[in-house]
Protein backbone atom coordinates (compact mmCIF):
# COMPACT_ATOMS: atom_id res chain seq x y z
CA UNK A 1 0.00 0.00 0.00
CA UNK A 2 1.42 3.33 -1.11
CA UNK A 3 0.79 6.91 -0.03
CA UNK A 4 0.11 8.78 -3.25
CA UNK A 5 -0.18 12.56 -3.02
CA UNK A 6 -1.80 14.67 -5.74
CA UNK A 7 -1.20 18.41 -5.93
CA UNK A 8 -4.02 20.12 -7.81
CA UNK A 9 -7.71 19.32 -8.16
CA UNK A 10 -8.05 20.28 -11.81
CA UNK A 11 -8.86 18.02 -14.73
CA UNK A 12 -5.66 15.97 -14.47
CA UNK A 13 -5.77 15.46 -10.71
CA UNK A 14 -9.45 14.52 -10.63
CA UNK A 15 -9.13 12.23 -13.63
CA UNK A 16 -6.27 10.37 -11.94
CA UNK A 17 -8.02 10.09 -8.58
CA UNK A 18 -11.33 8.90 -10.03
CA UNK A 19 -9.53 6.15 -11.93
CA UNK A 20 -7.21 5.17 -9.04
CA UNK A 21 -9.38 5.47 -5.92
CA UNK A 22 -10.57 1.84 -5.94
CA UNK A 23 -7.01 0.55 -5.66
CA UNK A 24 -5.41 -0.53 -2.37
CA UNK A 25 -3.57 2.74 -1.83
CA UNK A 26 -4.01 5.85 0.26
CA UNK A 27 -4.49 9.13 -1.56
CA UNK A 28 -4.12 12.75 -0.45
CA UNK A 29 -5.35 15.53 -2.72
CA UNK A 30 -4.00 19.00 -1.92
CA UNK A 31 -5.58 22.09 -3.45
CA UNK A 32 -5.71 25.79 -2.60
CA UNK A 33 -9.49 25.80 -3.11
CA UNK A 34 -12.19 23.42 -1.94
CA UNK A 35 -13.71 23.03 -5.39
CA UNK A 36 -13.04 21.69 -8.85
CA UNK A 37 -13.41 24.42 -11.47
CA UNK A 38 -14.69 23.74 -14.98
CA UNK A 39 -12.28 26.23 -16.50
CA UNK A 40 -13.49 26.12 -20.14
CA UNK A 41 -16.60 28.06 -19.07
CA UNK A 42 -14.82 30.45 -16.72
CA UNK A 43 -15.09 33.27 -19.26
CA UNK A 44 -18.88 33.01 -18.99
CA UNK A 45 -18.67 33.77 -15.26
CA UNK A 46 -16.50 36.77 -16.15
CA UNK A 47 -19.13 38.04 -18.58
CA UNK A 48 -22.22 37.45 -16.42
CA UNK A 49 -23.63 34.46 -18.31
CA UNK A 50 -23.09 31.94 -15.50
CA UNK A 51 -22.67 31.98 -11.73
CA UNK A 52 -19.60 30.52 -9.99
CA UNK A 53 -21.60 27.64 -8.53
CA UNK A 54 -22.71 26.61 -12.04
CA UNK A 55 -19.19 25.49 -13.01
CA UNK A 56 -17.78 24.30 -9.69
CA UNK A 57 -18.25 21.26 -7.48
CA UNK A 58 -16.91 20.65 -3.94
CA UNK A 59 -13.98 18.24 -4.14
CA UNK A 60 -14.84 16.52 -0.87
CA UNK A 61 -18.30 15.71 -2.17
CA UNK A 62 -16.84 13.81 -5.11
CA UNK A 63 -14.91 11.44 -2.83
CA UNK A 64 -17.13 11.27 0.24
CA UNK A 65 -17.55 7.50 -0.09
CA UNK A 66 -13.84 6.80 -0.64
CA UNK A 67 -12.31 6.27 2.80
CA UNK A 68 -8.81 6.03 1.35
CA UNK A 69 -9.01 9.56 -0.09
CA UNK A 70 -8.09 12.54 2.07
CA UNK A 71 -8.62 16.11 0.84
CA UNK A 72 -6.43 18.92 2.19
CA UNK A 73 -7.20 22.61 1.70
CA UNK A 74 -3.73 24.14 1.67
CA UNK A 75 -0.87 25.30 -0.54
CA UNK A 76 2.34 23.41 -1.19
CA UNK A 77 5.29 25.80 -0.83
CA UNK A 78 8.22 23.40 -0.98
CA UNK A 79 9.10 19.89 -2.13
CA UNK A 80 11.85 17.96 -0.32
CA UNK A 81 12.89 15.16 -2.66
CA UNK A 82 15.52 13.74 -0.30
CA UNK A 83 12.94 12.63 2.28
CA UNK A 84 9.79 12.56 0.10
CA UNK A 85 7.93 15.30 1.95
CA UNK A 86 5.94 18.44 1.18
CA UNK A 87 5.88 21.65 3.19
CA UNK A 88 2.51 23.42 3.29
CA UNK A 89 1.76 27.09 3.86
CA UNK A 90 0.01 26.14 7.12
CA UNK A 91 3.33 24.80 8.43
CA UNK A 92 2.24 21.17 8.17
CA UNK A 93 4.22 18.51 6.35
CA UNK A 94 2.94 15.60 4.27
CA UNK A 95 4.99 12.56 3.31
CA UNK A 96 4.56 10.68 0.06
CA UNK A 97 5.69 7.51 -1.62
CA UNK A 98 4.72 8.85 -5.03
CA UNK A 99 3.83 12.41 -5.96
CA UNK A 100 1.64 13.62 -8.81
CA UNK A 101 1.87 17.31 -9.72
CA UNK A 102 -0.91 18.81 -11.84
CA UNK A 103 -0.88 22.48 -10.87
CA UNK A 104 -1.71 24.04 -14.22
CA UNK A 105 -0.23 27.27 -15.51
CA UNK A 106 -0.18 30.99 -14.85
CA UNK A 107 -0.02 33.97 -17.18
CA UNK A 108 3.27 35.10 -18.65
CA UNK A 109 3.77 38.82 -19.17
CA UNK A 110 6.95 38.19 -21.16
CA UNK A 111 9.24 39.75 -18.59
CA UNK A 112 6.89 42.63 -17.78
CA UNK A 113 5.29 41.37 -14.57
CA UNK A 114 4.40 44.93 -13.55
CA UNK A 115 1.70 44.85 -16.24
CA UNK A 116 -0.31 42.51 -14.03
CA UNK A 117 -0.95 45.42 -11.64
CA UNK A 118 -2.87 47.30 -14.32
CA UNK A 119 -4.70 44.38 -15.95
CA UNK A 120 -6.85 41.39 -15.08
CA UNK A 121 -6.03 37.81 -16.06
CA UNK A 122 -8.46 34.90 -16.10
CA UNK A 123 -7.28 31.76 -14.32
CA UNK A 124 -9.61 31.29 -11.35
CA UNK A 125 -12.95 32.34 -9.88
CA UNK A 126 -11.54 35.43 -8.20
CA UNK A 127 -10.19 36.61 -11.56
CA UNK A 128 -13.55 35.99 -13.21
CA UNK A 129 -15.49 37.86 -10.54
CA UNK A 130 -13.05 40.76 -10.68
CA UNK A 131 -13.51 41.04 -14.43
CA UNK A 132 -17.29 40.74 -14.15
CA UNK A 133 -17.59 43.43 -11.50
CA UNK A 134 -15.20 45.73 -13.37
CA UNK A 135 -17.22 45.38 -16.58
CA UNK A 136 -20.53 46.03 -14.87
CA UNK A 137 -19.10 48.91 -12.83
CA UNK A 138 -17.71 50.44 -16.01
CA UNK A 139 -21.23 50.81 -17.40
CA UNK A 140 -22.47 52.32 -14.14
CA UNK A 141 -19.53 54.74 -13.95
CA UNK A 142 -20.05 55.78 -17.57
CA UNK A 143 -23.71 56.47 -16.83
CA UNK A 144 -22.83 59.00 -14.10
CA UNK A 145 -19.62 60.44 -15.58
CA UNK A 146 -19.88 64.04 -16.83
CA UNK A 147 -16.43 64.25 -18.41
CA UNK A 148 -16.67 62.80 -21.91
CA UNK A 149 -13.03 61.65 -22.05
CA UNK A 150 -13.39 59.70 -18.80
CA UNK A 151 -16.73 58.32 -19.97
CA UNK A 152 -15.17 56.91 -23.14
CA UNK A 153 -12.39 55.35 -21.05
CA UNK A 154 -15.02 53.45 -19.08
CA UNK A 155 -16.64 52.33 -22.33
CA UNK A 156 -13.39 51.06 -23.86
CA UNK A 157 -12.64 47.37 -23.32
CA UNK A 158 -9.21 46.07 -24.31
CA UNK A 159 -8.47 42.33 -24.43
CA UNK A 160 -4.86 41.39 -25.17
CA UNK A 161 -4.27 38.01 -26.79
CA UNK A 162 -6.00 36.35 -29.73
CA UNK A 163 -6.05 32.80 -28.41
CA UNK A 164 -9.23 30.97 -27.32
CA UNK A 165 -9.57 32.87 -24.00
CA UNK A 166 -9.17 36.27 -25.63
CA UNK A 167 -11.53 35.46 -28.47
CA UNK A 168 -14.22 34.03 -26.20
CA UNK A 169 -13.98 36.99 -23.82
CA UNK A 170 -14.11 39.55 -26.63
CA UNK A 171 -17.16 37.95 -28.22
CA UNK A 172 -19.02 37.61 -24.93
CA UNK A 173 -18.23 41.18 -23.80
CA UNK A 174 -19.42 42.49 -27.18
CA UNK A 175 -22.72 40.63 -26.86
CA UNK A 176 -23.17 41.94 -23.33
CA UNK A 177 -22.43 45.50 -24.45
CA UNK A 178 -24.36 45.64 -27.70
CA UNK A 179 -27.27 43.31 -26.96
CA UNK A 180 -27.88 42.64 -23.28
CA UNK A 181 -27.70 46.21 -21.92
CA UNK A 182 -29.39 47.83 -24.90
CA UNK A 183 -31.93 50.51 -23.84
CA UNK A 184 -31.01 50.18 -20.15
CA UNK A 185 -28.81 53.28 -19.79
CA UNK A 186 -29.85 56.89 -20.36
CA UNK A 187 -26.60 58.87 -20.47
CA UNK A 188 -24.57 56.99 -23.04
CA UNK A 189 -25.27 55.17 -26.28
CA UNK A 190 -24.09 51.64 -26.95
CA UNK A 191 -22.45 53.02 -30.12
CA UNK A 192 -19.93 54.70 -27.81
CA UNK A 193 -18.74 51.30 -26.52
CA UNK A 194 -15.59 49.87 -28.08
CA UNK A 195 -14.33 46.31 -27.63
CA UNK A 196 -10.75 45.88 -28.86
CA UNK A 197 -8.98 42.55 -29.29
CA UNK A 198 -5.23 43.09 -29.68
CA UNK A 199 -3.06 40.33 -31.14
CA UNK A 200 0.66 40.54 -31.94
CA UNK A 201 0.37 37.96 -34.71
CA UNK A 202 -1.32 38.21 -38.08
CA UNK A 203 -4.31 36.07 -37.12
CA UNK A 204 -6.41 35.05 -34.16
CA UNK A 205 -6.68 31.41 -33.06
CA UNK A 206 -3.41 30.44 -34.82
CA UNK A 207 -3.76 26.76 -33.88
CA UNK A 208 -6.67 26.50 -36.33
CA UNK A 209 -6.56 26.56 -40.12
CA UNK A 210 -6.54 29.87 -41.96
CA UNK A 211 -10.09 29.22 -43.12
CA UNK A 212 -11.45 28.73 -39.60
CA UNK A 213 -9.42 31.61 -38.16
CA UNK A 214 -10.76 33.85 -40.89
CA UNK A 215 -14.33 32.80 -40.11
CA UNK A 216 -13.79 33.48 -36.41
CA UNK A 217 -12.49 36.95 -37.29
CA UNK A 218 -15.60 37.68 -39.33
CA UNK A 219 -17.86 36.45 -36.52
CA UNK A 220 -16.12 38.77 -34.03
CA UNK A 221 -16.29 41.75 -36.36
CA UNK A 222 -19.98 41.13 -36.94
CA UNK A 223 -20.46 41.27 -33.16
CA UNK A 224 -18.75 44.67 -33.15
CA UNK A 225 -15.27 43.66 -31.95
CA UNK A 226 -12.38 45.74 -33.31
CA UNK A 227 -9.61 43.34 -34.31
CA UNK A 228 -6.14 44.84 -33.97
CA UNK A 229 -3.75 42.35 -35.60
CA UNK A 230 0.03 42.60 -36.00
CA UNK A 231 0.00 44.94 -33.02
CA UNK A 232 2.52 44.20 -30.30
CA UNK A 233 1.88 45.63 -26.83
CA UNK A 234 4.78 47.81 -25.67
CA UNK A 235 3.49 48.96 -22.29
CA UNK A 236 0.55 48.75 -19.92
CA UNK A 237 0.11 51.42 -17.29
CA UNK A 238 -2.71 53.04 -15.35
CA UNK A 239 -5.69 53.22 -17.74
CA UNK A 240 -3.51 53.01 -20.85
CA UNK A 241 -2.28 50.36 -23.27
CA UNK A 242 0.52 51.35 -25.65
CA UNK A 243 1.13 49.29 -28.77
CA UNK A 244 3.38 49.66 -31.79
CA UNK A 245 0.54 51.40 -33.61
CA UNK A 246 -1.68 53.19 -31.10
CA UNK A 247 -2.58 54.17 -27.55
CA UNK A 248 -5.75 52.83 -25.92
CA UNK A 249 -7.16 54.75 -22.98
CA UNK A 250 -9.31 52.40 -20.98
CA UNK A 251 -10.33 51.40 -17.48
CA UNK A 252 -10.84 47.81 -18.61
CA UNK A 253 -7.69 45.85 -19.54
CA UNK A 254 -7.78 42.05 -19.73
CA UNK A 255 -4.61 40.03 -20.32
CA UNK A 256 -5.08 36.74 -22.20
CA UNK A 257 -1.70 36.36 -23.89
CA UNK A 258 0.91 33.78 -23.00
CA UNK A 259 1.25 31.12 -20.33
CA UNK A 260 4.03 29.85 -18.11
CA UNK A 261 4.25 26.95 -15.70
CA UNK A 262 3.15 27.26 -12.09
CA UNK A 263 5.96 28.64 -9.84
CA UNK A 264 5.88 25.42 -7.77
CA UNK A 265 7.64 23.67 -10.66
CA UNK A 266 10.82 25.58 -9.83
CA UNK A 267 11.05 23.60 -6.58
CA UNK A 268 11.70 20.40 -8.54
CA UNK A 269 15.12 21.49 -9.85
CA UNK A 270 14.61 19.44 -12.98
CA UNK A 271 14.78 20.05 -16.72
CA UNK A 272 12.20 22.53 -18.03
CA UNK A 273 11.46 24.12 -21.40
CA UNK A 274 11.42 27.83 -22.21
CA UNK A 275 7.89 28.13 -20.80
CA UNK A 276 8.89 26.54 -17.49
CA UNK A 277 7.13 23.24 -18.20
CA UNK A 278 8.78 20.05 -16.95
CA UNK A 279 10.34 17.90 -19.65
CA UNK A 280 8.99 14.52 -18.51
CA UNK A 281 9.89 10.93 -19.33
CA UNK A 282 7.58 8.64 -21.29
CA UNK A 283 5.73 7.69 -18.09
CA UNK A 284 5.47 11.37 -16.97
CA UNK A 285 8.12 10.97 -14.28
CA UNK A 286 10.66 13.76 -13.97
CA UNK A 287 14.32 13.35 -14.82
CA UNK A 288 16.36 11.59 -12.07
CA UNK A 289 13.34 10.92 -9.82
CA UNK A 290 10.88 8.17 -10.75
CA UNK A 291 8.60 8.85 -7.76
CA UNK A 292 7.49 12.31 -8.95
CA UNK A 293 5.17 12.74 -11.93
CA UNK A 294 3.91 15.84 -13.73
CA UNK A 295 0.88 16.03 -16.05
CA UNK A 296 -1.33 18.68 -17.63
CA UNK A 297 -0.28 22.25 -18.41
CA UNK A 298 2.86 21.93 -16.29
CA UNK A 299 4.27 19.04 -18.37
CA UNK A 300 6.11 19.04 -21.67
CA UNK A 301 5.20 15.67 -23.17
CA UNK A 302 5.95 15.39 -26.87
CA UNK A 303 3.60 13.72 -29.33
CA UNK A 304 4.66 11.55 -32.26
CA UNK A 305 5.61 14.66 -34.23
CA UNK A 306 7.96 15.84 -31.52
CA UNK A 307 5.69 18.71 -30.50
CA UNK A 308 4.51 19.24 -26.90
CA UNK A 309 0.89 18.33 -26.30
CA UNK A 310 -1.39 21.37 -25.87
CA UNK A 311 -2.44 22.52 -22.41
CA UNK A 312 -6.12 21.65 -22.74
CA UNK A 313 -8.53 19.68 -20.58
CA UNK A 314 -8.81 16.52 -22.76
CA UNK A 315 -5.03 16.07 -22.65
CA UNK A 316 -4.90 16.33 -18.84
CA UNK A 317 -7.87 13.97 -18.46
CA UNK A 318 -6.31 11.26 -20.62
CA UNK A 319 -2.93 11.67 -18.92
CA UNK A 320 -4.55 11.25 -15.51
CA UNK A 321 -6.25 8.01 -16.55
CA UNK A 322 -3.05 6.66 -18.06
CA UNK A 323 -1.00 7.41 -14.96
CA UNK A 324 -3.64 5.87 -12.68
CA UNK A 325 -3.17 2.56 -14.47
CA UNK A 326 0.61 2.80 -14.17
CA UNK A 327 0.77 3.75 -10.47
CA UNK A 328 -1.97 1.50 -9.13
CA UNK A 329 -1.07 -1.74 -10.87
CA UNK A 330 -0.69 -4.45 -8.21
CA UNK A 331 1.99 -6.12 -10.31
CA UNK A 332 4.92 -4.21 -11.81
CA UNK A 333 4.25 -3.47 -15.43
CA UNK A 334 7.07 -4.96 -17.49
CA UNK A 335 6.13 -3.03 -20.57
CA UNK A 336 4.83 0.44 -19.90
CA UNK A 337 3.14 1.49 -23.09
CA UNK A 338 3.92 5.08 -23.95
CA UNK A 339 1.08 7.48 -23.52
CA UNK A 340 -0.79 8.15 -26.74
CA UNK A 341 -3.11 11.12 -26.86
CA UNK A 342 -6.37 10.43 -28.67
CA UNK A 343 -7.08 13.75 -30.30
CA UNK A 344 -10.84 14.25 -30.28
CA UNK A 345 -10.58 17.72 -31.81
CA UNK A 346 -10.74 21.26 -30.51
CA UNK A 347 -13.35 23.99 -30.51
CA UNK A 348 -13.70 27.69 -29.72
CA UNK A 349 -16.89 29.68 -29.40
CA UNK A 350 -17.23 33.17 -30.84
CA UNK A 351 -20.30 34.59 -29.12
CA UNK A 352 -23.72 33.01 -29.11
CA UNK A 353 -24.62 30.60 -31.93
CA UNK A 354 -21.18 30.84 -33.57
CA UNK A 355 -18.09 28.69 -33.08
CA UNK A 356 -15.33 26.97 -35.00
CA UNK A 357 -14.04 23.46 -34.50
CA UNK A 358 -11.98 20.55 -35.76
CA UNK A 359 -13.23 17.01 -35.22
CA UNK A 360 -10.82 14.54 -36.76
CA UNK A 361 -10.29 15.79 -40.30
CA UNK A 362 -13.63 17.58 -40.33
CA UNK A 363 -13.68 21.35 -39.99
CA UNK A 364 -16.94 22.90 -38.85
CA UNK A 365 -18.10 26.42 -38.13
CA UNK A 366 -21.14 28.56 -37.44
CA UNK A 367 -24.27 27.25 -35.72
CA UNK A 368 -23.38 23.57 -36.17
CA UNK A 369 -20.04 24.07 -34.44
CA UNK A 370 -21.72 26.02 -31.63
CA UNK A 371 -24.21 23.20 -31.07
CA UNK A 372 -21.37 20.67 -30.91
CA UNK A 373 -19.44 22.97 -28.55
CA UNK A 374 -22.48 23.33 -26.28
CA UNK A 375 -23.16 19.58 -26.18
CA UNK A 376 -19.53 18.68 -25.45
CA UNK A 377 -19.30 21.15 -22.57
CA UNK A 378 -22.56 19.94 -21.06
CA UNK A 379 -21.32 16.36 -21.22
CA UNK A 380 -18.02 17.17 -19.47
CA UNK A 381 -19.63 19.25 -16.72
CA UNK A 382 -19.71 17.37 -13.42
CA UNK A 383 -23.16 16.76 -11.93
CA UNK A 384 -26.65 16.72 -13.42
CA UNK A 385 -27.59 19.83 -11.47
CA UNK A 386 -24.82 21.87 -13.11
CA UNK A 387 -25.70 20.54 -16.55
CA UNK A 388 -29.36 21.50 -16.12
CA UNK A 389 -28.68 24.97 -14.69
CA UNK A 390 -26.10 25.83 -17.34
CA UNK A 391 -28.49 24.76 -20.09
CA UNK A 392 -31.26 26.98 -18.67
CA UNK A 393 -28.88 29.95 -18.29
CA UNK A 394 -27.79 29.54 -21.91
CA UNK A 395 -31.39 29.56 -23.10
CA UNK A 396 -32.06 32.87 -21.36
CA UNK A 397 -28.71 34.41 -22.31
CA UNK A 398 -28.65 33.48 -25.98
CA UNK A 399 -32.30 33.25 -26.95
CA UNK A 400 -33.71 36.07 -24.82
CA UNK A 401 -30.60 38.24 -24.28
CA UNK A 402 -30.99 38.00 -20.51
CA UNK A 403 -27.89 37.30 -18.45
CA UNK A 404 -28.93 36.27 -14.98
CA UNK A 405 -25.75 37.08 -13.06
CA UNK A 406 -25.30 40.79 -13.72
CA UNK A 407 -24.70 41.48 -10.05
CA UNK A 408 -22.15 43.82 -8.49
CA UNK A 409 -21.62 42.74 -4.91
CA UNK A 410 -17.90 42.58 -4.18
CA UNK A 411 -16.33 45.62 -2.54
CA UNK A 412 -12.74 44.38 -2.73
CA UNK A 413 -12.57 44.18 -6.50
CA UNK A 414 -9.19 44.59 -8.15
CA UNK A 415 -9.92 47.91 -9.82
CA UNK A 416 -7.16 48.33 -12.36
CA UNK A 417 -8.20 51.92 -12.98
CA UNK A 418 -6.98 52.90 -9.53
CA UNK A 419 -3.83 50.82 -9.49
Amino acid sequence: MKNIVIIGGGFGGLSFLKAARKSKNNFTLIDQTNHHLFQPLLYQVATAVLSPSDITVPIRNLFKNDKNVNVVLDEVIDINQSNNSLKLSSGNKINYDELLICVGSSYSYFGNDEWSIHSNGLKNLNDALDIRDNILKAFENAESEKDNVKKLSYLNFVIIGGGPTGVELAGSIAELAYKNIKNEYRNFNIEEINVHLIEAGNTILPDYSKILSSKASKYLQKLGVNLQLNEKVLNIENNKVTTEKDNYFTNNIIWAAGNKANPLIEKLNTEVDKFGRVVVNNDFSIKNNNSIYVIGDAANYKNNNGEPLPGIAPVAIQQGKYLAKILTSEKPLRDKKNFHYRDKGMMATVGGFKAIGVIGKLQISGLLAWLFWSLIHLVYLIGYKSKFIVLIEWVFAYFFNKRGTRLIYRNNVKNVSNS
